[in-house]
């Protein structure tokens, strides 16, 4: 063959692969469009409108925005009520997400062991995730019912006086959060199963034949391994948690006194009951702000490079 005839060949292909790449390239796109879409409207669109909302006067009868500028955070700088339901928000994170990890971790562990019905406790873990949370938050409030709740009766039985689960301030809120552990450990254990599932079984080997014992192979092969989906988790739980709304709504209604009422159950409260947009709409540009600074330093502490 000619070198004239080979270059000529040559580009015949290279034609004929771009047009196929560009097939895959439109049918790409085409099944990404419904999601770009979904992301523009509910995602970037009421982002922008919360930001240009967070500078003015915005009044939801009318549609006017007259700019006010800075005012609205001001104001929320110095609304010592928000700086409570911050707190409130950070003892809902403390409580409710190293626990769900930790239990998540511990049940695909022991599910990765392929123990007798390990299929069964695998979907009776899970079953909660897939449970409306108006659902769990109901049953729950009434467990936790001082007077009638289950668990309350369940301690009277070893001599332990009703606990106010949810109308005590010191105990509303970790409360709620024990409820939300049980609902995210069968997520948690979902994820991590099918990490530990995916790992090389050769490593494992290769750690036993060195003498490790159980406990040496998963803190020193497994969870190094695992790290990836660790930060996975956490940075979700932590979103979750900075977003936490309809179990204090549906469960405590926020109280007593404030103490369960979190950050986005107040700027909701300020928007619609008291039609205060501009002000709920800087609240949740700090609340984004704030969200992707915890979720920054957490990548950075939990990021390894083992």
């Amino acid at each position: 063959m000619s070198t004239i005839e080979w270059r000529g060949t040559a580009a015949l292909v290279r034609g004929r692969q771009a047009r196929r790449h560009g097939r895959w390239d439109r049918a790409a796109l085409l099944f990404i469009l419904p999601w770009v879409v979904h992301l523009t409207l509910f995602t970037f669109y009421p982002l922008v409108l919360a930001f240009f909302g967070s500078v003015s006067d915005w009044n939801i009868l009318t549609d006017e925005m007259p700019f006010v500028g800075s005012q609205y955070y001001a104001e929320l700088v110095n609304d010592p009520f928000f700086y409570q339901t911050l707190r409130n928000t950070a003892v809902y994170l403390i409580c409710q997400l190293p626990l769900s990890i930790l239990l998540g971790l511990f049940v695909a562990t022991l599910l990765n062991q392929r123990l007798p019905g390990w299929q069964l406790f695998r979907g009776i873990y899970f079953l909660p995730v897939v449970v409306p949370v108006v659902v769990l938050a109901i049953v729950w409030r009434w467990m936790l019912s001082t007077n009638t709740g289950v668990v309350n009766y369940a301690l009277s039985q070893v001599g332990i006086s009703p606990v106010p689960w949810l109308t005590n301030q010191h105990w509303a809120m970790p409360s709620i959060s024990l409820m939300k552990v049980w609902t995210d450990v069968g997520f948690y254990a979902v994820i991590f199963l099918a990490a530990l599932q995916g790992m090389p079984s050769e490593l494992v080997d290769a750690a036993r034949v060195d003498g490790a014992n159980d406990w040496q192979v998963f803190w020193h092969v497994k969870v190094p391994m695992l790290n990836p989906v660790l930060v996975f988790a956490v940075v979700m739980g932590t979103l979750w948690a900075m977003q936490v709304f309809a179990e204090p709504l549906l469960m405590t209604e926020g109280g007593p006194a404030g103490a369960s009422t979190s950050t986005l159950l107040y700027l909701y409260r300020q928007g619609f009951d008291f039609s205060r947009l501009g002000f709920a709409s800087a609240g949740g540009i700090a609340i984004a702000a704030l969200i992707l600074v915890l979720v920054a330093i957490e990548r950075k502490v939990l990021t390894r490079d083992f």
